[in-house]
């Protein structure tokens, strides 16, 4: 039978956590930019908005 993977809030958290020690470790490093990093974890990072348009409903 498959496994089926739960959320787990203690986890994520910890997950969130080790990345944000790693961000932290790249910065001092040299690694990465801070607006390399803000784009990289920014809101719509994951989305593929190379095709997206803006447009209005008409009245």
């Amino acid at each position: 039978m498959p496994q089926v993977n739960r959320y787990n809030p203690m986890e994520r958290q910890r997950e969130k956590q080790r990345a944000r020690v790693q961000d932290d470790r790249d910065l001092n490093a040299g690694n990465i930019s801070p607006e390399a990093l803000n784009r990289q974890n920014g809101f719509f990072s994951s989305l593929d908005l190379s095709n997206a348009s803006v447009r209005r409903r008409r009245a």
